[in-house]
């Protein structure tokens, strides 16, 4: 009998049970934010515990028996939602057998994007193609198809709509590819923080499940989207290298911190997965958000004549998103022991802005908006990047910068580009806070048809709906 995952200690008891009951299991497991087990609890002790006096609304945690035996067995690997750990599913994937040799680690025609559909994915998707490379994507399109809608049917482009911790999905989309780009996940702090259990989920237990399967699949190239944010909070003596230690202060970042270290843990001589730890992402995509600063601010200096500033004194790192996919693309192309089993930042040291500079930058594109300063901090981050390794190692120099990007938003503005920059579409968190419920999107991953997206015309495409959604993440 299978063991329900739950993760923090805000699950109540009556909620337990209740998941218990919906798939007949044995009882519940708990995880803390760095997916270590707390503790269990049986089904009979749950509901000993409401017998003993314990009310309904009691949270789980106050009763949890200590990890020990075949519980404490069942819960040292990630857990799926369906009660499944990585390593059996991966048993049953490969029937214990080695995996093959694979494809010619220099010879990459065909690139999957996990997550190709997202912010950064629809912009790589573009270069890969324009480059001659065939583009195979997986994505559940929770945010809509608007930003690939203009690409399908196109020569050399195809969509799998599906699901990251789905092993059907997965090996669907592998097969015949020479490359994998993921994406995929929960991205930014708000949403990720939303609900803990999903991004733990999708942020960490999918990226193991498809890396190991790309491992046995004999995928050498697996690039890996990390973020800058594991640098989390600094003294600012320096710029973080690849090899400084890591203050995460997000469950993002920890998050991301804990699949890298799952992919060096599989790595060997002939798995040796690239990680890029990417600045904070802003600019253009199909795909548009405007819940990024470098998108945001002057979307306020637009909209309300402000450019509001919290604190103003944290540093950030910041890279166009069109040199993000370009340093994608370096990787893929390079010698692949140039980028083998390597951690690259992915930005420019000219990038690294305070929060009240990257303001003025701002202000000085929007001549009719006012910088507004707030003592309040709402975001403790503050790290500045060094980015020299990746120009170096592949002479990679971003070409964009926020100005550029300001002075081209401000035309898009002026040309009613955006009818309403506040929309959910633009904003990952409205979205994933409007998002299905887990009972609906379980009905999906147990056999249920997705729903079917409208496809959008490429000259507005991010003025389609959302529509319905499958779960997952992305971006």
């Amino acid at each position: 009998m299978r063991w329900v995952p739950i993760t923090g200690d805000g699950t109540s008891i009556r909620e337990a049970i209740a998941r218990i009951d919906r798939i007949d299991g044995r009882g519940v497991v708990v995880l803390d934010d760095r997916d270590r087990l707390v503790g269990s609890a049986t089904h009979e002790r749950l509901r000993a515990a409401l017998f003993d006096g314990a009310t309904p609304n009691a949270p789980v945690s106050s009763i949890l028996d200590e990890p020990t035996g075949s519980t404490a067995e069942a819960a040292s690997a990630p857990v799926l939602e369906d009660g499944r750990t990585v390593d059996g599913i991966l048993k049953e994937v490969t029937n214990g057998n080695e995996r093959t040799t694979g494809s010619n680690a220099e010879a990459v025609e065909t690139v999957l994007v996990v997550g190709g559909a997202g912010y950064v994915g629809s912009v790589l998707c573009r270069r890969l193609l324009e480059d001659g490379f065939a583009v195979r994507v997986l994505d559940p399109l929770m945010y809509g198809n608007g930003g690939i809608a203009a690409l399908e049917g196109r020569d050399r482009f195809a969509l799998h709509h599906g699901d990251a911790r789905s092993v059907g999905d997965v090996l669907e989309a592998i097969e015949g590819v020479d490359a994998i780009v993921h994406l995929g996940g929960i991205v930014g702090d708000p949403a990720t923080a939303l609900e803990p259990r999903k991004t733990l989920e999708y942020n960490l237990h999918s990226t193991q499940l498809l890396a190991s399967i790309c491992k046995y699949h004999g995928l050498n190239r697996f690039l890996f989207a990390s973020t800058c944010s594991v640098y989390g909070r600094t003294d600012g003596a320096g710029r973080c290298t690849e090899d400084d230690a890591l203050n995460p202060v997000s469950l993002y970042a920890r998050a991301k911190i804990q699949s890298e270290r799952v992919l060096r843990e599989l790595a060997d001589d002939r798995f040796a997965p690239t990680i890029l730890r990417m600045a904070t992402v802003y600019g253009y995509s199909p795909r548009m958000r405007f819940d990024l600063v470098g998108n945001v601010l002057p979307a306020k200096a637009h909209e309300e004549g402000v450019v509001p500033v919290f604190g103003g004194d944290q540093y950030r790192p910041n890279v166009h998103v069109e040199d993000v996919a370009r340093a994608y693309q370096a990787c893929l192309t390079a010698p692949f022991e140039d980028v083998a089993g390597e951690t690259f930042n992915v930005g420019s040291n000219e990038q690294n802005y305070r929060i009240d500079e990257l303001a003025t930058v701002v202000a000085d594109a929007f001549p009719d908006a006012d910088i507004e300063y707030h003592d309040d901090r709402t975001d403790e981050r503050s790290y500045r990047v060094e980015f020299e390794k990746l120009r170096s190692r592949l002479d990679f120099e971003p070409t964009r910068t926020i100005r550029d990007h300001c002075l081209e938003l401000r035309a898009a503005f002026e040309a009613g580009a955006f009818a309403d920059v506040t929309a959910t579409r633009y904003s990952n968190c409205a979205t994933l806070e409007s998002a299905p419920t887990y009972e609906e999107t379980d009905a999906v991953l147990e056999g249920g048809e997705p729903p079917v997206l409208e496809k959008r015309d490429e000259s507005a495409p991010l003025e389609a709906e959302i529509g319905e959604r499958r779960s997952g993440g992305t971006r």
